[in-house]
């Protein structure tokens, strides 16, 4: 069980299943067993950035998230993006740079619950801080899942239950 409208931290070793857990409570993969009752519209931010390359970063939050570009751009911005990168094409988009379009996009897409899989991968330290605060700003009281092996991503996102996964053997 999640606690509505808080965040839970989800932890363990790769290859436990935390990446699969988001995926069945997507939708995307079946369960093995049980039912999954909530959340009706989750947005995510999945491990990898699932971008359209020929689209622009603003572009890429617009056609998924719903709202304008400038919308985009204006928080494309709060993250740490120079005016000249919105520009550029998410082809062109430096690692750190994609993640951040992903997580903006998932942050402005309307719904009851985030899920968020290792999100500040891969985000320098200053990044970092800029990208959270956004997260916490962006997050309007909905259920977050957040899928992390940094004890900080618990802690800065105030996560009140905490889920250690184990492999079975």
């Amino acid at each position: 069980e999640f606690p509505e409208h808080q965040v839970t931290a989800v932890s363990g070793r790769s290859g436990c299943g935390k990446t699969t857990l988001l995926s069945v409570l997507l939708n995307l993969l079946p369960a093995d067993s049980g039912e999954i009752h909530g959340f009706q519209k989750p947005s995510a931010v999945f491990q990898e950035d699932r971008l359209l390359p020929y689209l622009t970063a603003a572009k890429n939050i617009s056609v998924a998230a719903g709202c304008t570009e400038t919308a985009a751009e204006k928080s494309l911005l709060q993250v740490g993006f120079d005016p000249e990168d919105l520009k550029k094409n998410a082809v062109q988009l430096s690692g750190g740079m994609a993640r951040r379009v992903s997580i903006v996009r998932a942050m402005l897409t309307s719904g009851d619950a985030v899920l968020l899989d290792e999100p500040f991968k891969g985000l320098d330290d200053l990044t970092r801080e800029k990208v959270m605060q956004f997260v916490k700003e962006n997050l309007k009281n909905r259920t977050t899942i957040l899928v992390t092996h940094d004890p900080r991503d618990a802690k800065d996102l105030k996560a009140v239950k905490i889920i250690a996964m184990e492999t079975e053997k």
